[in-house]
């Protein structure tokens, strides 16, 4: 794997370099069932992806990150890794086992995933842990499903007759049923979500996309129709943080991801977070975590 990567890893770049498997014609996603992690703990560095991950661990014991939050996942984990998330593999136990499926919001787009449908991808939000521990039960529901998910991508493969639409169709059953799941898996939300939860969420979509070239809270506001001090409060409210520092946390998650690239210097980290110079981009690091950007670079490498 490319060492530290500020930009996505491509999904079927993601692919060649691990020695994967790809379906013809960049599909947009892969499956792989029962795979041994024995001699696939090579990504060791934080990274972001443009596919979407759901990992269910089979034996064995794995321990990884996202967005810099370790999970140990053992038998029947299962991990739901969105594409803003940073990823990193920690260790990985010798007779880890585990089914796989990955994919891209082409494939998504390509099914003719519709807006109405779009509840059944909410569980990636960072609004929920990322890792279940399944009961056994329900641990082989999904394994069925992934089963069956390998099964369609070997058909279409072979190119056999309508295996495009029995692979989007059995997808749509894999999304469903963790759909179900996360009912009892994930905390229990209001059916109704307030205005101010509405805002909460709209608010960090709109941080999640601009973050890096916006860190002004009057334009966020504007943009929401509120005044930049009920964003702040509500935020404050709903969350515990204040609206900057959510758009902080932002930043600074990304300017770890981007010093992680020893092929970056500080000051183009700092130009791609559209800081004004690279003096100021330190003292905002610093302040943030204590270290300075060089002296982060030293601890974590």
């Amino acid at each position: 794997m490319k060492q530290g990567r500020g930009e996505l890893y491509k999904h079927a770049e993601f692919l060649r370099e691990n020695g994967l498997p790809e379906i013809p014609y960049n599909f947009g996603i892969s499956i792989f069932n029962d795979m041994s992690l024995a001699d696939f703990d090579n990504i060791r560095t934080n990274f972001r992806s443009d596919f979407t991950t759901i990992l269910l661990v089979k034996k064995g014991k794995i321990i990884g990150s996202l967005n810099r939050e370790e999970y140990t996942m053992g038998a029947n984990s299962l991990l739901l890794a969105s594409p803003s998330s940073t990823k990193k593999m920690i260790s990985v136990d010798k007779t880890a086992v585990v089914s796989v499926v990955s994919f891209t919001l082409d494939f998504l787009v390509a099914i003719g995933m519709p807006p109405a449908k779009m509840e059944l991808y909410d569980y990636f939000t960072t609004r929920y842990s990322p890792h279940w521990q399944l009961n056994k039960e329900d641990a082989n529901t999904i394994a069925e499903h992934l089963n069956q998910l390998a099964i369609r991508s070997d058909n279409l493969m072979q190119k056999l007759p309508f295996a495009k639409e029995l692979l989007h169709h059995t997808f749509f059953l894999l999304l469903y049923e963790l759909a179900s799941l996360s009912t009892k898996y994930q905390q229990q939300k209001a059916s109704n979500i307030s205005r101010k939860e509405s805002l909460v969420i709209s608010f960090t979509n709109l941080v999640q996309l601009q973050f890096r070239h916006q860190r002004n809270l009057q334009q966020y506001a504007e943009q929401l129709f509120v005044t930049p001090k009920y964003l702040t409060e509500t935020v404050k409210e709903m969350t515990g943080k204040n609206a900057g520092e959510v758009i902080d946390d932002f930043v600074m998650l990304e300017a770890k991801l981007l010093l992680d690239d020893p092929k970056l210097s500080i000051s183009q980290v700092a130009e791609l977070l559209h800081f004004s110079d690279q003096s100021f981009f330190g003292k905002f690091f610093k302040r943030h975590t204590g270290y300075s950007p060089k002296e982060f670079r030293a601890v974590h490498q």
